[in-house]
């Protein structure tokens, strides 16, 4: 490893690398080089390819689609999502939170992240900004990229580091930045809606305590992304899962959606995802900067994580075409950044122990506490926000504009 501090480099257009072919760093990608820099996107695979599952594309997210020009394609490729509902093996409602409250037309989008990358991939190439595949990026060497097999690409004025939440870049370069694994993570599958469930165009949820945890997400073409909870130790790659007593365990937690269980539990196509709790002291790294999950990344509770990369990205972009200088950019950015950055990451980090630990009180509490608390006009208010992803901290919110759209201008 030899990177060079940053040194200050009065902006014009520069040459940028952007490292990881994901949501993050595909719309970084794109902006930057749509606002005239010399962009290269290096991804390690020879075909880029999605990774994950549903995901919920929040007003946020939406916006910066919007911008891309792709907003439309998504929600017509995606469902509409109206809100979260949470509810235990009982029935009893823990959560029930609707768009509506913040903005008579706000609402979220549920989609498959293969129908999201598609949607960004197509635009990435749309731009003028280089794709660079089956190049695997393991170390930053002064301005240069370095790969695995030691070839050299740069120089770069910028090295932008969008290589997820396992981020190899972050761990060479930040080798004492916080990344701790959670311990729980989960299967995911997606599968024919055969109960309806989805047809109330809401993202729901059943729990048992905090070790059951089942996730039905609507994502266009009567189809729903399953997620269910697992500790990590049963997730390793040599661990089997039993889908029969799987089948079973989650038609016991909700009846109501048993098609739907049947059904996966026949396919048994699940696919397997961790989870990592990332805090940086600093985002960057000399003229490394660290955006999306590299940066902040967290468990998927609050249905944050693509949206606050999305937003990294314009925000950046912004950034660069507003600040004289570097160094005066990466301190600008941090600033627009930390604020909501902190808040969802201490929010997910908070919440995560009350749907998915052993500890059993907190479930108690949660089931006790939570359901009333979405009653409560203040503590409503910020829940909703905080679903929205539009929170700029613990006392602070932004107001969706007349549209029911999240205002990126006033970043």
């Amino acid at each position: 490893m030899g990177y060079i501090p940053l040194v200050t480099k009065f902006l014009g257009l520069l040459d940028i690398a952007v490292v990881g072919c994901g949501v993050a760093g595909q719309a970084a990608a794109t902006l930057l080089a749509e606002t005239g820099h010399r962009v290269t996107l290096y991804e390690k695979f020879s075909e880029p390819q999605p990774v994950g599952a549903g995901l919920l594309l929040q007003p946020t997210g939406l916006a910066v689609l919007r911008e891309l020009g792709i907003a439309d394609s998504a929600i017509a490729r995606g469902a509409r999502i109206g809100g979260l509902e949470a509810r235990t093996y009982r029935g009893r409602a823990i959560l029930d939170l609707h768009y509506a409250d913040l903005h008579p037309r706000a609402f979220g989008v549920g989609i498959h992240r293969a129908t999201l990358f598609d949607l960004l991939h197509g635009r990435l190439l749309k731009s003028p900004a280089k794709l660079v595949t089956g190049a695997e990026i393991v170390d930053v060497d002064h301005t240069h990229l370095v790969e695995e097999s030691g070839v050299r690409h740069g120089p770069f004025d910028l090295i932008v580091a969008a290589d997820g939440a396992h981020s190899t870049l972050r761990a060479r370069l930040l080798p004492h930045a916080r990344a701790r694994l959670y311990p729980w993570g989960c299967i995911w599958t997606t599968a024919p809606d055969l109960a309806g469930i989805g047809a109330a165009g809401m993202l729901r949820q059943r729990v048992h305590g905090t070790k059951l945890m089942m996730g039905l997400l609507p994502i266009g073409e009567n189809e729903v992304t399953i997620y269910w909870s697992l500790p990590i130790r049963a997730l390793g790659r040599n661990r089997t899962i039993d889908f029969d007593a799987w089948r079973r365990i989650a038609t016991a937690l909700w009846p109501e959606a048993a098609p739907i269980i049947e059904h996966a539990a026949a396919a048994g196509d699940f696919a397997r995802a961790t989870y990592r709790h990332v805090a940086l002291s600093r985002w960057n790294a000399g003229p490394v900067l660290f955006i999306g999950d590299a940066a902040h990344g967290t468990s998927p509770q609050l249905g944050q994580g693509a949206n606050l990369g999305l937003m990294d990205a314009w925000v950046l972009a912004k950034t660069l075409a507003e600040a004289p200088e570097l160094l005066s950019a990466f301190l600008r950015f941090e600033r627009r950044r930390v604020p909501t950055v902190r808040y969802y990451r201490h929010a997910s980090h908070l919440l995560t122990p009350f749907f998915q630990s052993r500890l059993a009180p907190l479930g108690w509490l949660r089931d006790a506490v939570m359901g009333p608390a979405c009653h409560v006009p203040g503590l409503r208010a910020m829940m909703g926000s905080t679903l929205a992803g539009t929170r700029r901290g613990w006392l602070a919110t932004t107001k969706l504009g007349d549209d029911g759209c999240f205002p990126l201008e006033v970043f």
